[in-house]
């Protein structure tokens, strides 16, 4: 590997790597050292046009710009650096502080305002990634900001589509692909259930990293089964680690993907100390551990040791926990409907888009706040405050516009059933509720979800002839009785992904023909 040799000021030597290779979203590799990064086919980002910065902040926006390269398309690292190059210029300003954006804020129109906002989320995961450069007085004015966004076409009216709460479609997509994902094991259970754990609680990553196993529990009562997390408080003064809690009801899935971490760190914990571990013991275990410090131990003295005497120690550290959400974010394939692009997520917006989902139905005041785990009121508004969420569903007119950007359907588009993984497998026909075929099924594995759930899953090959135009129709006329008895709008907006997804496939359809008949005219 190449090195250089640099001098320091107080006559010492350090030797620097000169050779950093990292692999941008598109698969294209770049060397971290260099100025000059190719994303993809077509872009290049330059940054030694870098406006003058000080040292701190210059190392942070390489780190971040990094990062970003990394889990999401070029064409927004381009634009992120061009709007961080936007403020330098407009404000003088060589690092990044709350006055300098004060100033660039008013700056700016009603139609230029979303420089600001596209530049904040990069802002915001840049502090959470830990890089120097912007520290949380930033963060805290950022948050506070409710800031007009871009609006693509007229299908969709949105506060701010990069740092702001995600839209239903965009929670379902990110929700879809992982679960996808970790069923053709693109990703492992830890990182499954750590981005599941941060999505449905809306709680801080610290608080997840403190969970143990008797923090899970399922309770039954008249009312059938009730499944419950124990959730850590953090960020309380004078609260030491996991000595105040607050409950919190999840959903049977997500009690079944943390049961499995659970066990899976207890089975690791057994192996390290060669014996098993009584019930009492085990449900001390975290559910997320640090792997390195559970392997080094001896014996079941030594476990109860650090469980009483460093009662963290064997908890994921927040390093390793940013790590799994970094793998998960380069992996991630799920785009957004309002900006084409994949999504860019923190823990942060998970927490604004559960707190944004919470107050739409109606829940504010006290009981928002305990739903997030604030001691009291005075934040609610920055969960609240950040967007203008669209105000009618995904319509017949709008899903042709959004499909395309959504990529709803991720299975794959085959001419018939001879193309199918399971072909001479008649079981695996997917039929609609005329019984009429509409693809196969490429996996053997049991699924009791219905032929609609398969428009959004990987294994689905829907076939080109299929009359998908009467699963669009069909959705189409419940969404519209739903409408017309009054159905809660939370509800009618269920299905838009799954409209999406449909409408993606027929256009998939058409386009294919479409390519058949012109082939035929040119032969």
């Amino acid at each position: 590997m190449l090195k250089h040799i640099e001098e320091m000021d107080f006559g010492s030597v350090e030797v620097v790597e000169a050779s950093d290779w990292r692999t941008s979203k598109m698969g294209y590799k770049f060397n971290y050292c260099d100025d000059i990064w190719q994303l993809d086919g077509s872009i290049t980002v330059n940054l030694g046009r870098a406006r003058k910065l000080d040292s701190a902040t210059s190392e942070g926006l390489r780190k971040a710009l990094c990062r970003y390269a990394e889990e999401l398309s070029a064409g927004t690292v381009h634009s992120v650096f061009s709007k961080f190059n936007m403020y330098c210029d407009q404000t003088g300003a060589q690092s990044i502080n709350v006055r300098d954006l004060t100033k660039w804020r008013v700056s700016l129109t009603d139609e230029t305002e979303c420089h600001l906002g596209a530049l904040k989320s990069f802002l915001i995961a840049w502090n959470e990634w830990g890089y120097p450069g912007v520290d949380d007085e930033v963060v805290s004015y950022l948050e506070e900001l409710v800031l007009k966004g871009m609006v693509k076409g007229k299908a969709v009216k949105s506060g701010c589509p990069y740092s702001g709460p995600l839209t239903s479609n965009e929670l379902g997509a990110l929700i879809d692909w992982a679960s996808n994902a970790f069923s053709v094991d693109g990703i492992s259970l830890k990182q499954y259930a750590f981005f599941m754990a941060l999505v449905f609680t809306g709680r801080r990553s610290v608080q997840i990293r403190s969970l143990r196993g008797g923090d899970l529990y399922c309770r039954d009562d008249a009312a059938g089964h009730d499944y419950v997390l124990k959730v850590p408080r953090a960020k309380q003064r004078g609260v030491g680690f996991r000595k105040a809690f607050r409950s919190l009801s999840i959903n049977e899935d997500l009690y079944l993907i943390l049961q499995s971490q659970s066990e899976s760190s207890r089975d690791r914990v057994e192996r390290a100390i060669g014996m098993k571990l009584p019930e009492e013991l085990r449900r001390k275990i975290p559910i997320f551990v640090e792997e390195d410090r559970v392997d080094g131990l001896r014996d079941v003295g030594h476990l109860i040791a650090c469980l009483d005497q460093r009662p963290d120690f064997l908890h994921m550290t927040q390093k390793s926990s940013l790590e799994v959400v970094r793998a998960v974010s380069l992996k991630n394939m799920a785009r957004s409907e309002r900006t084409g692009e994949f999504i860019n997520f923190t823990s942060r917006r998970f927490r604004y888009t559960k707190g944004t989902n919470l107050a739409k139905r109606g829940i504010t005041g006290v009981v928002l706040a305990a739903a997030l785990d604030h001691t009291d009121t005075q934040n609610i508004d920055v969960y609240t405050a950040n967007t203008e969420e669209m105000a009618e569903q995904i319509d017949a007119v709008m899903a042709p516009l959004l499909a395309p950007l959504a990529q709803a359907f991720v299975g794959k588009l085959i001419d018939s059933e001879r193309d199918a993984l399971r072909a001479d497998d008649p079981h695996s026909r997917v039929k609609n509720k005329m019984s009429q075929a509409i693809g196969n099924c490429g996996t053997h594995a049991f699924c009791a979800s219905g032929y609609r759930a398969c428009y959004t899953c990987v294994s689905f090959q829907a076939w080109r002839d299929a009359p998908h135009e009467e699963v669009l129709e069909e959705i189409l006329h419940e969404r519209t009785r739903q409408k017309e008895l009054g159905v809660s709008l939370n509800v009618i907006q269920s299905t838009d992904r799954l409209l999406l997804a449909v409408q993606q496939v027929i256009l998939l359809c058409k386009r294919a023909r479409l390519a058949e008949e012109m082939e035929e005219n040119l032969g």
